[in-house]
């Protein structure tokens, strides 16, 4: 509702609620007019009654002529009727008697016995014979207006600062007025005197203001249960103003939208009639069949934009609707297809209403062009079954294509499954960056799909590593196939920038020949066939059969060394060793610089078990990262739960995997665990193989860098097993060189291992590197380290590694 009809409703309710003030305004002017009134009347009556009262008693005594009472001491003769003959007498007994007049008897009625009745009356006159009846200053007034012909007197004045309603009527002089007034010229049938009573207001008023404020109250009960009504009215009365304005513009709104709905929906609208003929086409139905409205409206739909093929079914279905009301489509989303005015045609959803009005129904039609939609779903479902990179079948629906062929095998059917993964993919990674590996993979994904036939399946399982099935060939024929493999990829190149790449690939094949073995068996074996030929030398082809003893019995072991892996974090059975590092130049009793921190696990036996029974399967299988995770944990819980922290090392080294190098999570968790324990993070030195560092180098270096700049030290282990650290080191912030034990473990027996010792040393020293040898076991050896200028050193000579729970302050 506008403000403007608001306000006017509430000016029609003000407007009444005056007029109704107004008017019960005058009924309460009227009603306390009325009681005045009322009281005033009632006191002239009860006057007038006292009047009556006392004009009886003087008439009574009058017409008796003359009125006797005892003469006593306290009741003289009136010497106001000594002129009377016989005005005092006595009776035989002997009592004397006085005579005694109307006017005596009524005032000694009123003077002795006026507070009975609260009313005075007194007889007065102008010539009065004795001085009580002399008239006040109002009588005088009352009695000269009576004399002069006035009937009665009567108003309302104070005596003695009360309300007192005066009357007073004449006196007419009767013969027997004449015994005592005889010489005052009365004239009988004349006024000769009044009688004036005198009426107290103080009651009358008193329920005059209790009716009146009963009254009063009532009409104000009554107009404010008026402006209430007025008040609730107006409200309601504006409510229900404001619901039907509301529904007004509602409707207005409605009509606006769908006015709009019409103009701007993307979907086509279009209306028809019960004979077909097109009563609304929007402009998106304009812009998706190619008409202007104007064509169209009056026209048969079906003509214009159903194909010939469907009319017949479409004016057919119409019929039988209209005679039976029988509908499969109305109030439905269909899929059809319609035709444009160039007479294409195209899919289309399709959603038809009805509508009844007084004279026929209609129809109306929303119809979306899904030509786009068709395409997309086509392309979802391409890209749900296929590799986003590569373009080859993804994982889920190559294992699925596998499924297929083993369920439809027929008895004497053979095909051949490879596991192809792609040798030192990682270093093209790390150093030339992800979009060199993604090209990379996009070009051997052409270069093997070229080496397939139309009925093989090729696809991408993961990462580098791809899946064949060669059907219906022989081992030995698909071995051809898989040597050719190799020999197209030995002799392709790579180029990324300035940079030229051979490649290697390693190859597990499998014969399948059994319906009955599952996929992730097959798979299981294959890719184990393609592990071992990695081992073997990588860029080779291994063939195996769903029967391979020795690979199924590796594949088994590593299965269980996964469950147990599993089982030992479930029941608590890792736990942490420690090995010393001494000071080359250490003197006896001197406590170790360092411990290195060790894992073992132990088996449900209670047999302690190393971890290079366990660790190369945890690797291979992903788990190695979540052990890495419990050692940094573990250790780290333990150096700040320490008694006494000044006992232990001023370093502690922790052996970290490639795995965990390479993820950036585990970098943000190193540092949250840092944050948590409170560790000076310059007592935590992290190891590193030379070899995950250079695998990974572009990760290893931003993960040292981070760390490092936390305040972590870093050390390289079994440096010196590949000779081209050297060109690496450099560019690697690490503080140690831990060299290979294999070298030092020798060089009291091998010039060359010690030649190569002192070469690890001199390069580490001029580059400002601490070294520490690995696998001192004897007293030569020390000797040859201390001459060598070596830094650290650690093995067995100095001490076993021993449980972390039993650590104790150890000196030489």
């Amino acid at each position: 509702m506008s403000p403007k009809d608001n306000t006017s409703i509430f000016s029609y309710a003000l407007a009444l609620g005056i007029l109704w003030s107004i008017s019960i305004g005058t009924i309460a002017f009227w009603t306390v007019a009325e009681e005045k009134k009322s009281t005033l009347n009632l006191a002239t009556a009860e006057a007038r009654a006292y009047f009556n009262k006392d004009q009886a008693m003087r008439l009574w005594a009058t017409e008796h002529g003359r009125i006797y009472v005892p003469a006593t001491d306290n009741y003289p003769p009136d010497p106001n009727l000594a002129h009377i003959p016989e005005r005092d007498i006595e009776t035989p007994s002997g009592i004397a008697l006085t005579l005694i007049n109307p006017a005596r008897i009524i005032r000694e009625l009123d003077q002795n016995y006026g507070h009975l009745y609260g009313v005075t009356g007194k007889v007065t006159s102008l010539t009065p014979l004795a001085k009580e009846n002399t008239p006040d200053e109002w009588e005088k007034q009352a009695l000269q207006r009576l004399m002069n012909g006035e009937k009665e007197v009567f108003e309302l004045t104070r005596i003695n600062g009360s309300e007192y309603l005066r009357l007073m009527q004449p006196l007419m002089v009767n013969p027997g007025c004449l015994l005592c007034h005889s010489g005052q010229d009365f004239e009988v049938g004349k006024p000769g005197g009044g009688i004036g009573i005198a009426l107290p207001m103080k009651q009358l008023r008193e329920q005059e203001a209790a009716a009146i404020v009963s009254k009063v109250a009532i009409l104000l009960i009554l107009w404010f249960l008026g402006i209430a009504s007025l008040i609730v009215g107006a409200r309601i009365i504006s409510r229900q103003v404001a619901v039907r304005q509301g529904m007004l513009q509602k409707l207005q709104r409605s009509e606006k939208r769908k006015s709009a709905i019409l103009d701007t929906a993307l979907d086509a609208i279009i209306t028809i009639n019960q004979q077909d003929l097109i009563l609304e086409f929007n402009p998106a139905a304009q812009k998706i069949f190619g008409y202007a409205r104007e064509e169209v409206i009056g026209k048969k739909m079906a003509e214009l934009i159903v194909p010939e093929s469907l009319r017949q079914q479409h004016y057919e279905g119409l019929q039988r609707h209209l005679l039976t009301s029988e509908t499969t489509i109305i109030g439905t989303r269909i899929e059809t297809t319609a035709m444009r005015s160039d007479g294409s045609e195209f899919p289309i959803e399709l959603t038809i209403t009805r509508i009844d009005q007084e004279d026929a129904p209609l129809f109306t039609a929303y119809l979306r062009d899904i030509t786009i939609n068709r395409e997309m779903a086509q392309q979802l479902l391409h890209q749900a079954s296929h590799d986003y990179l590569t373009s080859l079948l993804n994982r889920h629906s190559f294992e699925q294509s596998l499924q297929r062929l083993l369920d439809n095998m027929s008895p004497g059917s053979r095909h051949c499954l490879m596991y192809l993964d792609l040798d030192r993919f990682k270093l093209i990674n790390d150093s030339c960056g992800h979009a060199a590996g993604d090209e990379l993979l996009r070009q051997l994904a052409v270069l093997l799909s070229k080496n397939t036939g139309q009925k093989d399946i090729l696809g991408r399982l993961g990462g580098d590593e791809f899946g064949l099935v060669v059907r219906d060939r022989t081992p030995e024929q698909a071995l051809l196939i898989g040597k050719q493999l190799l020999k197209d990829i030995r002799e392709f190149r790579f180029y990324w920038d300035d940079k030229i790449f051979s490649l290697g690939m390693s190859i597990g094949l499998i014969n399948i020949s059994d319906a009955g073995q599952s996929v992730t068996d097959l798979l299981r074996l294959a890719d184990a066939a393609c592990y071992r030929a990695k081992e073997e030398g990588r860029n080779r082809i291994i063939v195996t059969s769903q029967f391979d003893g020795e690979i199924l019995q590796r594949r088994r072991g590593e299965i269980d060394w996964i469950n147990s892996i599993e089982s030992a974090f479930d029941q608590n059975r890792f736990v942490l060793y420690q090995q010393p590092i001494i000071r080359v130049e250490a003197t006896p009793g001197e406590k170790p610089m360092g411990m290195e921190i060790l894992l073992r696990m132990i088996d449900p036996d209670g047999n302690l078990v190393t971890p290079d029974k366990f660790l190369p399967p945890a690797e291979r299988y992903n788990l190695i990262s979540v052990i890495d995770r419990w050692v940094i944990r573990s250790t780290f819980i333990w150096l700040a739960n320490h008694p006494d922290r000044s006992v232990l090392p001023a370093l502690t080294t922790i052996n970290l995997s490639g795995a965990s190098v390479a993820d950036p999570l585990f970098l943000d968790f190193v540092l949250e665990q840092l944050q948590t324990s409170n560790l000076s993070p310059n007592t935590i030195c992290l190891e590193i193989t030379e070899t995950v560092a250079i695998t990974n180098l572009s990760k290893a270096r931003r993960f040292i860098t981070e760390l490092h700049d936390a305040g972590c030290l870093f050390a390289l282990d079994d440096f010196g097993s590949g000779m081209s650290s050297y060109g690496y080191l450099k560019d690697l912030p690490v503080d140690f060189l831990k060299i290979d034990g294999q070298f030092v473990q020798d060089m009291d027996k091998d010039p060359i291992s010690l030649a190569m010792v002192k070469s690890i040393n001199e390069i580490g020293q001029l580059m400002g590197k601490k070294t520490i040898a690995e696998f001192v076991g004897n007293e030569e050896i020390l000797t040859l380290l201390r001459e060598t200028s070596i830094d650290y050193a650690q093995g067995f000579y100095f001490g076993k590694p021993a449980p972390l729970e039993d650590f104790q302050h150890s000196r030489l």
